[in-house]
């Protein structure tokens, strides 16, 4: 469920609410005051992905070693069939 930030406009205090993004939370929880709370624009976050780009390089790396591999061996037959 995602977390959205609220300013209360009476007290003038910051909450972290979660809540459907079809709904909207009417009640400052720190002062209780009703309608007073105006959504505030954030950032969005993910967690980091770790050893994503050592994955990746080393897949690359593979390949490039299996390719080549590969037409060295295309090389040598070629040259022993002329």
């Amino acid at each position: 469920m995602p977390r959205y930030a609220y300013k209360c406009s009476a007290c003038g205090g910051t909450s972290t609410i979660q809540h459907l993004s079809t709904e909207s939370p009417e009640d400052c929880p720190l002062c209780k005051s009703t309608s007073a709370l105006v959504k505030l624009l954030t950032p969005f976050h993910t967690k980091p992905v770790k050893d994503t780009k050592a994955k990746v390089g080393q897949v690359t790396e593979e390949f490039i070693q299996d390719a080549r591999r590969e037409l060295k061996q295309q090389k040598n037959e070629l040259g022993e069939n002329t």
